[in-house]
């Protein structure tokens, strides 16, 4: 589950999971939905920071975290290259259609100025180095005037968590190596790793910030430390106990937090710094307190019909929303959109991420064919 899914089981417990541990938590996927949906409004919108991305990026490491270390501790192998392969076989089929739908409309309405910029930047998306990209060309993610922003600009996170996606299994490689070599609990052994990943890339994020936050955005290491927050979560998280009452207020705290962190924080030039707990410690909170059973808790909300299905195609509305936008802006020679155009967009970006997700990333995700023998 990041902007792109992993894995959408529950968290293991510590020794022996039961049934329910491993079952689909659909509170988690109906936050990935609020989580995309609180970036694209506020892309639309508002041009601010939501703390959105950032969400997705601690569930990312939070749901691969659970996948890994599930197989750790049962004993099955990590198969790193069948992962790799696997993940990217889900991520790019809808990176691809939305490069090549973005590069047909540069051609057709965007000024020709800007296509050597765009280009290079859908090889930067493809490749996964799109945040190094617009770092090395010192690109203000801030901006007032989107429609001179690159198509392409949304696709720095993406980069990002492709390079933690090649990362964190190594290190969970690594781990367990030597989690056993020590005869020590890999999980203790992840905790600690995981902590000290949190802990200097954090002070590197804040230091960074303060010195050059335009370049600290796209930076891969000052962004680690939310990953690793993800992954002290999920490690973490079967030996929290709570009773139900304390879970449902955690929760609704949590999402309170959430939804308000752009709203009551002018943090654009505080992020990725110490100001991102806000919106990572609030999805912790909403991921803690779990599914409590209540009719008044959180997950109740978040597990409604609407907000799952929204979180299916949440990593494909993340792709489109952006050139969607951005080519509009364009062809109205407009800097932002209005109420009435931005919710086209919206619109527009719903419908291409629903049928992205139905007629390319499903069926290429079933498709048997690469299985069949190991060397596809």
């Amino acid at each position: 589950m990041t902007i792109a899914g992993i894995d959408r089981n529950g968290p293991a417990s510590a020794a022996s999971p039961t049934p329910a541990d491993r079952r689909f938590r659909p509170e988690v996927q109906g936050l990935r939905a609020l989580a995309v949906l609180m970036v694209v409004i506020y892309h639309v919108w508002l041009g601010r920071v939501s703390g959105g991305v950032d969400i997705f990026l601690l569930l990312s490491a939070f749901l691969l975290t659970i996948s890994f270390t599930r197989k750790i501790e049962s004993g099955r192998p990590l198969r790193l290259l069948a992962y790799w392969l696997g993940l990217f076989k889900r991520l790019l089929p809808g990176v691809v259609v939305v490069l090549l739908a973005v590069l047909g409309a540069t051609a057709l309405l965007v000024p020709s100025s800007r296509w050597p910029g765009i280009l290079d930047q859908t090889w930067a998306s493809l490749l996964y180095v799109q945040n190094w990209e617009l770092a090395g060309n010192a690109v203000n993610y801030y901006a007032l005037d989107n429609s001179a922003a690159s198509p392409l600009q949304h696709f720095w996170s993406l980069s990002i968590q492709g390079q933690v996606f090649l990362l964190w299994p190594l290190i969970f490689a690594g781990s367990a190596l030597a989690a056993r070599a020590l005869g020590r609990p890999v999980r203790t052994a992840l905790i600690a790793v995981f902590g000290m990943v949190f802990l200097s890339s954090l002070a590197f994020s804040v230091g960074q910030t303060a010195t050059d936050q335009a370049a600290a955005y796209f930076d891969t290491r000052a962004r680690l430390w939310e990953f690793a927050l993800g992954s002290l979560v999920a490690l973490a998280l079967p030996y929290l106990r709570a009773s139900v009452p304390v879970r449902v207020v955690l929760g609704w705290i949590g999402l309170g937090a959430m939804l308000s962190c752009g709203l009551l924080l002018q943090v654009q030039q505080q992020f990725p710094g110490y100001i991102a707990l806000w919106p990572l410690l609030a999805a912790a909170c909403i991921i803690v307190a779990g599914r409590t059973g209540s009719r008044y808790g959180v997950d109740r909300l978040l597990a409604a019909a609407p907000l799952v299905r929204m979180g299916n195609i949440s990593y494909a509305l993340y792709l489109w929303h952006w050139p969607v936008l951005v080519i509009w802006l364009v062809v109205a020679e407009k800097p932002a959109a209005g109420l009435l155009d931005g919710a086209v967009v919206i619109a527009a970006s719903l419908l291409l991420a629903s049928a992205t997700t139905h007629f390319i990333e499903t069926p290429v995700r079933s498709w048997g064919w690469p299985l069949a023998r190991r060397r596809r």
